[in-house]
């Protein structure tokens, strides 16, 4: 029996220091690929992770040249976040997960900040080969901007039809979706499911994560992934989780954790 396809992001608020450029958490990222590598042996996974203190950073610093020279401040944006998933990587690797680093300007070519070419190739092989693709958020080549930002979401979005994906898993700094900020308000409810009938109910629970973020926080996941559910028959859901010890690993073999997102 081919082994269930599943889609699997790390933060950038969990692996990175959000609030202090360029500093991973080498502890986090060593934990997180602990948890993922019994997991291979019966799920083919395709990981991507944010960018975080990295990508985030540089698309910021380098926001003087996106107008002026907006080819080599996507080159720089991507240059900065490829040194995260180098780490991820190295992590990875070490723990003995046959992890390949998969940028997505390898993959995506776009005009005016929409996928104009997808070249999977090998990808869909890689994974169904029992290797660990590795993925993240990154400036692509765009053909009319020079460059556009592609969150892991929109990555994994643009893979979803080719890699048929059976779950998406979002692993953030809080358990799930929230009626309010967990971070500042004690009174904070998660909430357990969302559908397209609670969705105008809960958006207003929805806000931007903490530190800087170029792709729209939580609110920016939520629709895109609940508008992937809606119009993929084989996508049995998205979870939303938290990096507690066992929530991925749950959230991975179909367990309710967090917040689930369904598209009925």
């Amino acid at each position: 029996m081919a082994k269930q396809t599943v889609f699997v992001k790390w933060g950038g608020s969990i692996i990175t220091d959000k609030s202090k450029p360029l500093t991973p958490d080498i502890g986090r990222i060593s934990a997180l690929a602990d948890e993922l590598a019994p997991l291979l042996g019966d799920y083919a996974v395709l990981l991507g992770h944010g960018s975080g203190s990295f990508g985030h950073w540089a698309a910021k610093a380098y926001e003087h040249m996106k107008l002026s020279d907006p080819r080599q401040y996507a080159a720089n944006v991507h240059a900065v976040a490829a040194r995260l998933n180098q780490i991820v990587v190295e992590q990875l690797v070490e723990r003995g997960l046959p992890a390949f680093q998969f940028p997505p300007s390898a993959i995506i070519f776009s005009r005016d900040d929409r996928v104009s070419r997808l070249c999977v190739g090998a990808l869909g092989d890689v994974i169904k080969s029992g290797f660990l693709p590795v993925t993240y958020g990154d400036a692509v080549p765009d053909e009319k901007r020079g460059g556009a930002i592609f969150s892991t979401e929109r990555v994994f979005f643009a893979l979803n039809g080719p890699l048929k994906p059976r779950r998406i898993v979002l692993v953030t700094s809080v358990d799930g979706v929230y009626t309010s900020d967990p971070f500042v308000d004690p009174d904070a409810e998660r909430i357990p499911e969302i559908t397209p009938a609670n969705f105008p109910e809960v958006r207003d629970a929805l806000g931007g994560s903490h530190g800087i973020d170029v792709t729209g926080g939580m609110l920016s996941k939520v629709e895109t992934m609940l508008a992937l559910v809606q119009t993929s028959p084989w996508l049995e859901s998205v979870v939303i989780t938290s990096a507690a010890a066992g929530n991925m690993a749950k959230a991975v073999r179909g367990e309710r954790v967090g917040t689930v997102i369904r598209g009925d």
